[in-house]
């Protein structure tokens, strides 16, 4: 049986320029880290030639001796898509699950699906590059199941860590991000993680943001130029450890963000985040598409207690998390 992890992210500016449909024509960057939150895969070859699925997070068994052509329960999309995508035609048995519920915004369905490519390989015993892997994974959601994704959640889960993305016309650049130990005690020490709840318009912010694109949609292109440009700067300050310049930028990049679509911001949020302004924090952005999911705030930890105190009150629980160092990753469980 082979046991896979995967890494969560959160990311902090340039969300957006990873579309394709923008940075076929711009140069787009992003920064983001990935977190102690993950998806989990666990996968047992059978002697048939049957798939089975269990997926506790969306409830749901799935069971066929077929791939081609069936078409699976919702949340099993993403595990019969991959293995149909590697042409992988053994019987096998999978469980997989996440850290977080659906929805996150912090990228669990790219890390689900980069975790279960990962394991087919190691069924497969091929080796490929974490650039090939990542594209992999991006074609399956963005070509095959039309999810109007970007690069930048296959690439934190498949190469994880801290990383600037730059995203041209025909390739992915990653460039790793080094704070100093002092510099990340304090960036993580101010960092906080709020669960909004899911985000059901996601797919449809999504759509509407490549439309805004394609149709050259004057107040978008403006706004993805613009925090492209600001992760070039935010870059800047981090190597420099300069985190007060981070804040600021963080709370630029989240003005522009909703200008992207409509739906990236809504009153609940908004509502959200006045309070978290009034109790002293003064950066905060959604993550992923907008919507929901999850909030990030980045303020002086003297300002935590209150916070999380007010938005309790509203129904806006606190996410505890940690900064993790740690990429896609398969064990068998033979060799332990």
């Amino acid at each position: 049986m082979l046991l896979g992890r995967s890494p969560l992210r959160i990311s902090f500016v340039g969300g957006g320029t990873d579309l394709e449909e923008y940075h076929k024509q711009y140069d787009g960057y992003s920064i983001s880290a990935t977190i102690d939150k993950f998806t989990f895969v666990a996968a047992k070859l059978r002697a048939d030639k049957t798939y089975q699925g269990l997926s506790p997070d969306y409830h749901t068994y799935f069971s066929s001796k077929k791939l081609q052509g069936i078409r699976p329960k919702v949340g099993h999309e993403i595990t019969i898509t991959s293995l149909r995508e590697m042409n992988f035609s053994r019987g096998i048995d999978m469980f997989f699950s996440a850290d977080v519920a659906p929805g996150s915004g912090l990228g669990a369905s790219s890390s689900l699906a980069s975790n279960i490519v990962n394991i087919i390989l190691k069924l497969q015993k091929k080796k490929w590059s974490k650039h090939k892997i990542a594209m992999k994974v991006f074609r399956i959601g963005h070509d095959v199941l039309k999810w109007g994704i970007g690069k930048q959640d296959e690439f934190a889960a498949v190469f994880g860590g801290f990383n600037m993305y730059k995203f041209s016309k025909n390739n992915v650049t990653v460039t790793p991000i080094q704070l100093n130990k002092s510099t990340l005690r304090e960036f993580e020490k101010n960092s906080m993680l709020f669960f909004l709840g899911e985000r059901k318009a996601s797919s449809e912010i999504l759509k509407t943001q490549i439309k805004n694109i394609e149709s050259l949609n004057n107040k978008t292109i403006s706004a993805l130029h613009k925090v492209s440009n600001l992760t070039l700067e935010m870059r800047d300050a981090l190597k420099n450890n300069d985190l007060s310049i981070f804040e600021s930028i963080l709370q630029q990049g989240w003005i522009e963000k909703k200008k992207f679509a409509k739906g990236v911001s809504n009153k609940k949020i908004d509502s959200i985040c006045r309070i978290i302004e009034s109790n002293g924090a003064k950066s905060m952005k959604v993550t992923g598409s907008g919507g929901g999911g999850h909030l990030f705030v980045y303020t002086d930890s003297k300002n935590h207690k209150k916070i999380t105190m007010a938005l309790k009150k509203v129904g806006v629980p606190r996410v505890e998390f940690k900064y993790k160092n740690t990429n896609t990753m398969v064990q068998d469980i033979r060799d332990l």
